[in-house]
This record gives C-alpha cells, structure tokens and sequence, in this order.
C-alpha cells in the first residue's frame, strides 16, 4: 500500500520544475489561505456586531472593498518594472498593512472601510500574481495541472480558516475575539 503523502509530493514533483521556487510559493498559498479563511470567517460579523454596520454601509466598504479591483490595471501599470514574484510579494505586504490595520484601529466606519480597502487592494495584486506564477513554476504541459494544484492549496488553507473560527467562536466572543483573529490572521500571512 502506497502513502498518499508520498503520491501527492510525486505529483508535485512531476508538475513543478525543481529549480524554480515553487515550495516557498505553495507555503505562502497555504499561509495565505489560511489568514484569509480566518479573517472572511470573522469580518462580516464583525462588521455587524462591533462596527454596526447596517445594509447602507455594508454597501459603501463593499463598493471600496472591490475599488482596488477596478483599479488594479493602473496599479499594475505602475508596477511594470516589477516581476511577478515582485508583485505578489507586495500584495502579501499591503494584505498585512490592512490586516493590522483591522486589529488596531477603533471600530469606526470610515476606519474599518479604508483598512478593508487596503487589504482588498493586497488581495486582488496577489489573485492574478498567483495563476501568473503557477504556470512560471510549472513543468512544460504541466500548466493546467500546476493552476490545480495552486487552487487545492490555497482553498485548503481557506477550508481551514473557516473551521478554525467556526470551532473557536463556539466558545469565545466579543470584540477583543475579533481583533485577535485579526492579529494571528497577520501573523500567519507574514
């Protein structure tokens, strides 16, 4: 009988080429996940319990939540000199800035938005920067195999995530709980 970890790690191998440095980039994808499951397990209640966010305003850091997206063609733009790794590095860097920024600002609603609006603006240089790097990393005809891969991972971690915070919020609550899954959110994704 076969170990599944043994088949996995061959499947790796087979995809990725070995002198690329696609392991840091998986861990980082799982760290990364993970961060994000525990902060999209959280941030929704958060925002209704702590901040009292109601439907408008929930609607306002949704319209900033997805603005970095809309922009994203600029940012990138002004980022050209900059490598793939390059960019997904920033992205992950900005993510932590408004992660922290989550877990120290006081819970008003221009300060929970504009922190949402830095880590969206984090995520969305990461999201393309992940599939860019995937198929650079990946073995010739290896591509669609290798974006698999990079998915699984990084879902993973999200699964994990949203376990983790539903387990923990079974026992714990209140606003000092939020701010610190915040906090090991940063912690994981730097």
């Amino acid at each position: 009988m076969t170990n599944p970890f043994n088949k996995f790690t061959s499947k790796l191998n087979d995809t990725f080429d070995s002198n690329t440095c696609w392991i840091p980039f998986f861990i980082s994808l799982m760290s990364m996940g993970l961060g994000y499951g525990l902060y999209k397990g959280v941030i929704d209640n958060y925002l209704a319990e702590v901040v009292g966010m109601g439907e408008f305003y929930r609607g306002v850091a949704e319209f900033f939540r997805e603005l970095p997206g809309f922009l994203l063609v600029f940012i990138l733009a002004l980022l050209y000199r900059f490598s793939a790794e390059g960019v997904f590095k920033i992205g992950g860097l900005i993510m932590l800035v408004g992660m922290f920024l989550h877990a120290g600002l006081p819970a008003d609603r221009i300060l929970v938005t504009t922190a949402i609006c830095i880590y969206s603006l984090g995520e969305h240089m990461q999201l393309g920067m992940r599939n860019t790097l995937s198929l650079e990393y990946a073995k010739e005809g290896r591509g669609g195999r290798a974006l698999g891969f990079q998915n699984s991972i990084y879902q993973g971690g999200t699964l994990a995530g949203f376990f983790i915070v539903m387990i923990a919020f079974s026992f714990i609550g209140g606003e000092k709980s939020f701010r610190l899954f915040f906090v090991i959110s940063a912690l994981i994704m730097g």
